[in-house]
């Protein structure tokens, strides 16, 4: 391209997210992009002001839709790459509930993670077809090489037993509790009854997943045990577990690198087991006590299953002595349908693939292809926007931080990243990767007064170190 397109990545959760965007951006910018990575609750502050040609969001939803129309309307192109893309029971469930939410008659480029995904959105009209790829999620690139050795080490020695829970909406780390959860579920596109059934039996699976953690510590005490809670979850819930000797609870890192340097993963509806069967760490699942409403089918396909407490010690004790039966044929099917499906492949080429749609994009409209208008947003979008733009981000934080709520704060301070903390990330990619290219990143600060004023200083360029 004759002008470096510019594209700014928005991070959603960056204890999840952020490898795999860092992996992208520096993808794109090896293909001749300027990148930004921009945390998700500064993109109203940032991407109006720094202007890219294409904005990929992390998802669509009532929440986003007015800032999506605003990018619109100012001329930007907006693509999605769903950081939620196998949420919900099943395919066509999360298409639809993906077309409930609304927007996307307004992208110009869609992303779903894999072909299962792909064909239940093209059935239900979820997005024009033209605009939606298969194309996997670069985070599980980490799980194939050169990516994988591009992991970090976790502070543990390896060969500790993982348990990773799956507890937010009945355990959250942001949100006020439950009530709000079955709020945020409906909202979603799930039906009430539906999220006060699923609220209720995680309440009863938290405490028997807690239980049972705690029983086995103490069966196997001279084996070392790591829990692992979800990302939105409190880990305070499980200080009973963290006192036992040989148990810690640690939220720090990506699911990834700790189920790389684990033995065995213990879980229940834990979308980390189908992480587990790609890096050939063993999934077992606490079936004893699963409910229709909890169960993630995918999930449990891919594990091998404990049908009580007495057959989970058992697989424990023959995963520990290295002599677990050999797979059953079904679940080794399942784990390759289940990649295909679910993730395109497991190959360390998702963030290529998506490299390639957007460049295809940016590329097909400045030759004249096609562009979507938006509407306006809504009153109370319009209101904010005006806000943002004349009072800037400094004031307008100073209000935020009088007159908000300070789950609102605690929310929004999990959400950020820090130069040191990306350029650790570029520094292990470029390590593992075979180009001899190093990149480093600084804060995105503008170019005039006006856009200084306007941006959150904590959105990131990357810049190539020579």
């Amino acid at each position: 391209m004759p002008d470096k397109p510019h594209v700014c990545l928005i991070v959603d959760n960056p204890l999840r997210d952020l490898e795999g965007l860092v992996l992208l951006g520096r993808q794109l910018a090896i293909r001749g992009a300027s990148v930004t990575l921009v945390p998700m609750y500064e993109q109203g502050f940032d991407v109006p002001a720094l202007r890219p040609d294409l904005v990929l969001v992390n998802y669509t939803r009532p929440n986003n839709a007015d800032l999506i129309k605003s990018y619109k309307r100012a001329g930007i192109l907006v693509g999605v790459l769903d950081t939620e893309g196998i949420g919900g029971k099943n395919a066509d469930q999360f298409a639809e509930m993906v077309k409930s939410a609304g927007c996307t008659d307004l992208v110009d480029l869609y992303c779903v993670w894999g072909h299962a995904q792909h064909e239940a959105f093209l059935k239900r009209g979820t997005v024009a077809a033209d605009l939606l790829h298969a194309t996997g999620c670069p985070r599980y690139d980490f799980c194939a090489e050169p990516w994988r050795g591009a992991l970090p080490k976790p502070p543990a020695d390896a060969g500790y037993v993982l348990i990773n829970t799956n507890f937010p909406t009945v355990n959250p780390r942001f949100s006020s509790g439950p009530a709000h959860e079955e709020e945020s579920m409906v909202k979603a596109g799930f039906s009430r009854d539906f999220a006060r059934q699923f609220i209720s039996d995680a309440g009863r699976a938290l405490q028997a997943v807690l239980d049972t953690s705690i029983r086995l510590a103490k069966h196997f005490t001279g084996v070392q045990f790591v829990l692992r809670p979800h990302p939105f979850e409190n880990t305070r819930s499980y200080d009973a577990f963290a006192a036992l000797p040989n148990a810690q609870v640690i939220q720090s890192g990506t699911s990834l690198e700790w189920i790389n340097g684990a033995c065995l993963l213990i879980h229940q509806n834990c979308s980390t087991a189908i992480e587990a069967a790609m890096l050939k760490v063993e999934p077992l699942s606490m079936e004893w006590f699963n409910t229709p409403s909890l169960r993630l089918d995918a999930s449990t396909a891919v594990s091998r299953s404990a049908a009580s407490e007495t057959d989970l010690i058992d697989l424990v004790k023959q995963g520990l002595e290295e002599r677990l039966p050999t797979l059953a044929p079904q679940i080794e099917r399942a784990r390759q349908q289940i990649f295909r499906d679910l993730y395109t492949a497991i190959d360390g080429a998702s963030a290529s693939r998506v490299t390639d749609v957007i460049l295809q994009t940016v590329k097909a409209v400045r030759r004249g292809g096609r562009v979507v208008s938006a509407p306006r947003p809504s009153a109370r979008g319009i209101m904010a926007g005006a806000v943002r733009r004349t009072l800037g981000y400094k004031a307008t934080s100073v209000l935020r931080r009088s007159y908000g709520s300070a789950e609102n704060e605690r929310r929004r301070a999990g959400k950020v990243f820090a130069p040191d903390q990306v350029n650790l990330v570029l520094h292990r990619i470029d390590a593992a990767s075979s180009d001899g290219r190093r990149f480093g990143v600084r804060r995105a600060s503008g170019d005039t007064p006006r856009i200084a004023r306007a941006v959150s200083g904590a959105s990131l360029q990357l810049v190539e170190v020579n």
